[in-house]
C-alpha cells in the first residue's frame, strides 16, 4: 500500500520544498496550486519527479481544491496535509501499516501532533463534538474522536459520495469542522493513531512575503465560516443570536481604534466584513481579493 497525498498550495513554493523533500520519491504526490504560478509547477515537477502540480491559475479556496486532488486520485484511500506539514518517509510508512492493521472501518483518521490535542482539548466550535484528551503515551494504537485537523487528513474515499469529501461554500476556517459533523452524523468513526507523532509549524503554510495580507484574508474567514457553520447546522436565526455580541463589538473596535492603533483597527474591520458577508449571505470567495491586494 502506497498512500497517495494531496497537498493544497498557495504560492507556497519554500515551504513546499522543505515538506517535499522529507516524503520520499515513491508515492504519487498531487500539489493542488490555487493561483497562477506556473513557475512553482516547473520548479517542483523538476526536482520530485513523483510530484504533478496542478494549477487552479485562481483561488478556490481549501475544500474545493481537495476535493479537485480527491479526484485524480484511484485509490481508498487519501492523505491530504498542508505545506507546513513535516512528517517522514518512515512515518509514512508505518501511517500505512496502521491503516492496513486497523480492526475498525473509518472515515477519517490522522498522526498525532501537538496543535491537534490542543485543538480537541480546548474545543468550542460545537458543543455536540466531544473533547478528547489527547496523548502519544497511550497504550491503545488508536483513539476514536470527533474531531479532526485538515491540516493532516487521512480520508477513505469510498465513505464520499463522487470523492466531493469537502463542503466547498467554505473557503478557508471551518471545512475540517463541518466534515467532523458530517462524519459523525454518518455514524462513522474518525481516528488519531497515537503513536505516530509529526510535526505541524502552524500557519506557514505561505510566501512569507504576503503575511500581512494572509493575516488579513485569515480574520476575515474566521468569522465568515464560523456564522455560515452554525447557520448550516443549527439554523439562521441562531446563528445570528450567537453572533450579535461580536458584530457589535468589531464595529464599536473599529470607531474606537481607527486614530489609535492600526493593527487593532486592522484586524477588527476584517473580523467584522467576515461576518457582515456571512450574515447577508455573500460567498466566502469573496475574501480572496484580500491575498490579491
Amino acid at each position: 500500500m502506497k498512500l497517495p497525498i494531496v497537498i493544497i498550495s498557495y504560492k507556497s513554493i519554500t515551504v513546499l520544498d522543505k515538506c517535499l523533500s522529507n516524503l520520499g520519491n515513491d508515492r504519487e504526490i498531487f500539489i493542488i496550486e490555487n493561483s497562477d504560478y506556473f513557475e512553482l509547477k516547473e520548479k517542483i515537477e523538476k526536482k520530485f519527479k513523483n510530484c504533478k502540480v496542478i494549477i487552479n491559475e485562481k483561488n478556490y479556496g481549501y475544500g474545493k481544491a481537495a476535493n479537485i486532488g480527491f479526484q485524480q486520485l484511484n485509490s481508498k484511500y487519501a492523505f491530504i496535509l498542508e505545506p507546513d506539514i513535516i512528517i517522514s518517509k518512515n512515518q509514512l510508512i508505518e501511517i500505512e501499516r496502521e491503516i492496513l492493521n486497523c480492526d475498525e472501518d473509518f472515515a477519517l483518521a490522522t498522526p498525532l501532533y501537538d496543535d491537534l490535542i490542543d485543538f480537541n482539548k480546548n474545543n468550542d466550535f460545537d458543543k455536540n463534538l466531544d473533547k478528547k484528551d489527547l496523548n502519544i503515551n497511550k497504550i491503545e494504537n488508536k483513539t476514536k474522536i470527533d474531531l479532526i485537523k485538515g491540516c493532516s487528513l487521512i480520508v477513505n474515499l469510498e465513505k464520499f459520495e463522487n470523492k466531493y469529501v469537502f463542503d466547498e461554500n467554505f473557503f478557508f476556517f471551518y471545512e475540517d469542522i463541518d466534515l467532523c459533523k458530517r462524519v459523525k452524523k454518518m455514524k462513522e468513526n474518525i481516528f488519531v493513531f497515537n503513536k505516530i507523532k509529526i510535526f505541524h509549524e502552524g500557519a506557514k503554510g505561505v510566501n512569507p512575503e504576503i503575511n500581512q495580507s494572509y493575516i488579513d484574508f485569515r480574520h476575515w474567514n474566521f468569522f465568515w465560516a464560523k456564522f455560515y457553520y452554525i447557520r448550516k447546522h443549527y439554523g439562521y436565526p441562531y446563528a445570528l443570536i450567537k453572533h450579535l455580541s461580536k458584530l457589535i463589538r468589531f464595529t464599536f473596535n473599529c470607531l474606537r481604534f481607527y486614530f489609535i492603533s492600526k493593527i487593532e483597527y486592522k484586524k477588527n474591520k476584517f473580523r467584522l466584513l467576515g461576518l457582515v458577508n456571512s450574515i447577508l449571505c455573500r460567498k466566502s470567495h469573496l475574501s480572496k481579493k484580500i491575498l490579491e491586494k
